[in-house]
C-alpha cells in the first residue's frame, strides 16, 4: 500500500492545434481522444499521461497513481481527520483512469489519486524506450506557489509521500522534493519568484544518455533548442550519486509550459534520511547544473 508515481498531468494550452505540434508532432505522443476542449495523449499504450487544456498555460490537476481502493480509503481518512474537503471520483475523466480522489494542496493545487484499473498499477514508470526519441512515460511534477515549502511538505509527508530533498538558500528554505516511489523524486515544490506562477515542470521519463541524443536530434531538426541541458543536477555538490541527482533537460512548450526530460534518478529505502542541503545564492549554480558552469536564467524565474 501507499502512493506510487505520477500517473497524469492535465495542463492548459492556448490553442489545442498548436500544442499538438510540439506534443504530438514534435514529441511523438499518441493522440488517444480529442474534442473542442481536451487532448488526451499518451506516450505509448492507452492510458493518457498528459490532458491539453484549452485554456491559457500552466496546470490545470495532476494525478499520481496507487494500486488500490484501500490505498484511497486510507488518504480520505488522512485528510478527514485534518478537516480537508476531498470528493471521491468514478474515475471517467481520461483514457486509463480508475476510482480517483480529488483534493486540493496547501498551495492550491488539485491533486488526484487514482487507481489503473484491472489492467494496470497507476503511475508504475516505464523505462524502455525501444530506440525512439520519443519519452517512454510521466516522470514528475516540479509545482511554484506562495506557500511557505515547509507547509508543503509536512502537507504531503502527511498523506504518505517521502522527503528526499530540502534545499535552503541563505538559510531560507527554497525548495522541497518528495517520493511517493522508491525514486529520488516524484514531486517538488519552490517558491514562484513571479506569485502568479503555478508550475516549474511537468517531467517526461528518458532512458538513457543516447536517448537524450536522439530527443536533441530531434529537437534541432523541427526548429528547437533545449532551454538548460542536458546536465546532471548536483545537490550533493560534486557526487554524481545520492538525492538529488538525476540527469535532466528542459524545454518550453508553446505556450510557455515548461517540460523536463529525466533520467538517471536512484532509488532509495523508505528511511533513507532525506539530504539537506543549505547554500549561499552563488552556489545556485553549482547545485542545478553539476557538468558546467552555466544555468539558463529563465530557468529560476519563469514558470507557467
Amino acid at each position: 500500500m501507499g502512493i506510487n508515481r505520477i500517473d497524469h498531468a492535465a495542463i492548459q494550452v492556448g490553442d489545442l492545434g498548436k500544442a499538438l505540434t510540439w506534443y504530438e508532432d514534435v514529441l511523438g505522443l499518441t493522440v488517444l481522444s480529442r474534442d473542442d476542449t481536451t487532448v488526451h495523449l499518451a506516450c505509448r499504450g492507452t492510458a493518457a499521461d498528459i490532458t491539453l487544456v484549452k485554456g491559457t498555460q500552466s496546470l490545470e490537476n495532476f494525478t499520481f497513481g496507487v494500486d488500490d481502493q484501500d490505498d484511497l480509503d486510507r488518504v480520505e481518512s488522512i485528510l478527514t481527520k485534518e478537516g480537508v474537503a476531498s470528493e471521491r471520483l468514478t474515475g471517467d475523466s481520461r483514457p486509463g483512469e480508475g476510482a480517483a480522489l480529488k483534493f486540493h494542496l496547501p498551495s492550491g493545487h488539485e491533486l488526484r489519486l487514482c487507481t489503473g484499473g484491472a489492467e494496470r498499477r497507476a503511475g508504475i514508470c516505464d523505462f524502455d524506450a525501444k530506440g525512439s526519441h520519443i519519452p517512454t512515460d510521466m516522470d514528475h511534477i516540479n509545482l511554484l506557489g506562495e506557500v511557505d515549502p515547509a507547509v508543503m511538505r509536512d502537507f504531503l509527508m502527511m498523506i504518505g509521500f517521502k522527503s528526499s530533498l530540502n534545499i535552503s538558500v541563505g538559510g531560507q528554505l527554497a525548495g522541497i522534493w518528495l517520493r511517493g516511489s522508491a525514486y529520488d523524486h516524484d514531486i517538488a515544490y519552490m517558491k514562484a519568484v513571479r506569485p502568479a506562477d503555478r508550475l516549474h515542470h511537468v517531467a517526461f521519463a528518458v532512458e538513457d544518455g543516447n536517448h537524450y541524443f536522439r530527443l536533441s536530434d530531434r529537437l534541432m531538426e523541427t526548429g528547437h533548442r533545449w532551454e538548460f541541458g542536458p546536465g546532471r543536477h548536483n545537490a550533493g555538490l560534486g557526487k554524481s550519486t545520492g538525492f538529488g541527482t538525476n540527469n535532466y533537460a528542459y524545454v518550453f512548450d508553446p505556450f510557455g509550459n515548461r517540460n523536463e526530460f529525466s533520467s538517471g534518478m536512484e532509488q532509495f529505502a523508505d528511511d533513507a534520511a532525506p539530504l539537506d542541503c543549505n547554500i549561499a545564492p552563488e552556489q545556485l549554480t553549482d547545485v542545478m547544473n553539476g557538468w558546467g558552469y552555466e544555468m539558463a536564467e529563465t530557468f529560476m524565474t519563469v514558470g507557467s
